[in-house]
């Protein structure tokens, strides 16, 4: 999906609107996970992904439900570079799974001269923006460090608008990660890129996994059938929004 042409005026700040319509979705979108596109974006390529570690916890059992991000970037990707700055979680990923071409570095504050020195196709930042202080200064820093070695960057941020949030409002609740700091729309996540003088290019509203590939399986479950349905009919509903934008 990509915004309506008039569209950036606004996001530059040369027209504004305090009630601002914008179409974010068709129905009948492909009902797809993050992995699909970031794979189909990525293969090929020459790639980093920032934040390789993950949760450090949580890293064998992804690996075995092969939900572990990098490495599905490290099969589909010519060459992927995972960068971390939780340094425990990096000597794990090289002494105990084998990952050789992952460093440790803070990628704001340092000058990573593994970047610097080559030319990449995308930076992946899966997860990272919600919980960082300040997403347009963290964004700009990369710009301004690496505007000459980065060609693109893939963000995965959670959707403020699915359907999870929005049926934990009939309820009076809201069910966040704690150390989350912020919701995303698709507006807002492009107003961050651009204040970070980054162009957008396209979004997608996707899953944060393959729930059920199976269509026996979601016939036999109702539940899977519905959010099939809804998922398909309205794809803002979709847990994740994922954007690509160029830097």
């Amino acid at each position: 999906m990509q915004f309506d042409k008039d569209i950036p005026d606004y996001l530059h700040g040369e027209k504004f609107s305090n009630g601002l319509a914008i179409a974010i979705s068709h129905s009948g979108e492909p009902v797809i996970d993050r992995f699909q596109i970031i794979e189909s974006l990525c293969a090929n390529k020459n790639i980093i992904h920032l934040g390789c570690v993950d949760h450090l916890p949580l890293i064998n059992k992804k690996i075995e439900q092969n939900i572990w991000l990098h490495a599905r970037l490290c099969k589909c990707a010519n060459r992927c570079l995972g960068v971390d700055i939780n340094g425990e979680g990096i000597n794990f990923i090289i002494n105990n799974l084998g990952y050789n071409d992952v460093i440790y570095g803070n990628i704001m504050e340092d000058d990573i001269e593994e970047i610097k020195n080559n030319k990449w196709d995308y930076l992946v930042l899966g997860e990272i923006l919600e919980h960082v202080d300040d997403p347009c200064l963290f964004i700009s820093r990369i710009r301004e460090k690496y505007q000459g070695n980065i060609d693109r960057i893939i963000v995965t941020v959670p959707n403020a608008f699915s359907w999870q949030n929005i049926t934990y409002t009939f309820s009076h609740r809201e069910c966040i990660n704690t150390d989350h700091r912020f919701w995303f729309t698709p507006y807002t996540l492009a107003k961050v890129l651009s204040r970070a003088n980054i162009s957008v290019e396209q979004f997608y509203f996707c899953l944060p996994i393959n729930e059920n590939p199976n269509i026996f399986s979601r016939l036999l479950h109702p539940t899977l059938l519905f959010y099939n349905i809804l998922y398909s009919r309205y794809p803002a509903t979709r847990q994740t929004l994922l954007m690509v934008a160029k830097i």
